[in-house]
């Protein structure tokens, strides 16, 4: 693998991107939370999707609006909530479902409603900030609340922007990759503040049919390409062939390299620290009913600005992680292609309407943030993680144009 030479900036392309409005969302605040505005007697908003917005060409759930922060309201019974922190506190992976004794958000209430812990035990259980799938249908599996099975709520130590997910889900479907739909919540227990999130859609049977149709969301979905989460029984043959044997001739067989590529770079491009592309972590492998295993993005909390410089080598991977990425980007036609992909996504970065969404978006949560009783880091951190990441995207876009052009050229 070549690696790039000292780093240098580059005018950027002209590259139009997919399902992009262009237009910058208005910051929404309940008020009804510490921070809150003053009840001006105006009607409340219209919450359903904008057709011609970013979130209608996706097919957002109206709920994930980036005008909205929807404000959840769970009543919980004292033994649920115990049980609740005896699972996080003991980091033994235990999440199971409870019931929630009353659900609302923004008003509307519904029944049957079930709630879990989320994450990983090992790393991002940490503070008294618990994070939670909301399930609607483990008491009645047809039950949707606003189109959706599950949402989840994301709020880990290591992201003190709280807005990484929020940007990276919708970094890639601007270069039309699917990724969850998201934006923030609030969330109260028990009458009391418990903090904000990113609010996010779960991958599940309503995700598979926004991001790929009706017809085609029957196929297996496995979460870290082998836990199956759906379809129970079903014959998962093809993922352990999948996983039996890395060379590019087998695997090759059960999907589509261009598009493990396509995924793979857009990772590399933000970076994405915490994905297939660099560890093999926190993904998803969906087998298309046309198309074979297909990568899928999630929990992108460890984006941008997390972890390293902008100057980061994308062939810098552990590479004994990846064992398939090793293998299709050992196939030089390959390798060659997911430079070129890096390079497309650098060209079409769109660095303005970025910076000004994240600058809206902070206006949004702060307040919310700055009252959470339950955050790990100090409103000072997450000022500086902002700040921090509104100069990356630039830096990003600049280093990679140049990363490109060099290993094209060699």
């Amino acid at each position: 693998m070549i690696l790039l030479l000292p780093f240098a900036c580059v005018p950027t392309g002209s590259i139009q991107l997919a399902a992009d409005s262009g237009e910058s969302p208005d910051s929404g605040t309940p008020s009804s939370l510490p921070g809150g505005g003053e009840d001006t007697g105006e009607e409340e908003p219209d919450h359903d999707v904008v057709p011609g917005s970013d979130e209608d060409l996706w097919g957002c759930a109206d709920i994930f609006e980036q005008d909205r922060l929807p404000e959840y309201k769970l009543t919980l019974d004292h033994q649920t909530m115990r049980q609740l922190q005896t699972e996080f506190a003991a980091h033994d992976g235990t999440k199971g479902y409870h019931e929630v004794e009353a659900f609302e958000m923004d008003g509307e209430a519904v029944s049957g409603v079930s709630i879990r812990l989320k994450g990983n035990e090992g790393y991002s259980w940490v503070g008294t900030k618990m994070q939670f799938v909301v399930s609607f249908t483990e008491v009645d599996e047809d039950q949707r609340f606003h189109g959706q099975r599950h949402v989840a709520f994301d709020a880990t130590w290591y992201d003190h922007t709280l807005l990484n997910n929020r940007i990276g889900t919708r970094f890639l479907r601007r270069l039309d990759i699917p990724a969850p739909c998201t934006n923030n919540a609030l969330l109260t227990i028990n009458d009391e503040f418990y903090g904000i999130y990113a609010h996010m859609e779960q991958p599940d049977r309503e995700y598979l049919e926004r991001s790929f149709g009706k017809e085609f969301a029957d196929g297996n979905l496995y979460k870290y390409g082998y836990e199956l989460k759906n379809n129970e029984g079903a014959d998962t043959s093809r993922m352990e062939a999948f996983w039996s044997d890395y060379s590019f001739d087998s695997i090759s067989q059960y999907g589509d390299p261009e598009q493990w590529v396509a995924e793979w770079a857009a990772e590399a491009t933000m970076p994405d620290w915490d994905g297939y592309w660099i560890s093999g972590h926190n993904y998803y492998l969906y087998d298309h009913p046309e198309r074979g295993l297909m990568y899928l993005a999630w929990d992108l909390d460890a984006t941008f600005a997390y972890y390293a410089a902008p100057t980061y080598d994308p062939f810098s991977v552990y590479w004994d992680y990846v064992p398939h990425e090793r293998s299709v980007l050992g196939e030089p036609e390959y390798e060659r292609r997911f430079v070129e992909r890096i390079q497309e996504y650098a060209e079409a970065w769109p660095v303005e309407q970025m910076e000004s969404e994240l600058t809206e978006w902070d206006a949004q949560i702060r307040p919310w943030l700055d009252a959470d009783p339950n955050k790990s880091y100090t409103i000072e951190e997450h000022d500086t993680a902002v700040a921090v990441t509104l100069g990356v995207f630039s830096q990003r876009r600049d280093y990679l144009l140049t990363w490109a052009e060099y290993n094209l050229r060699h």
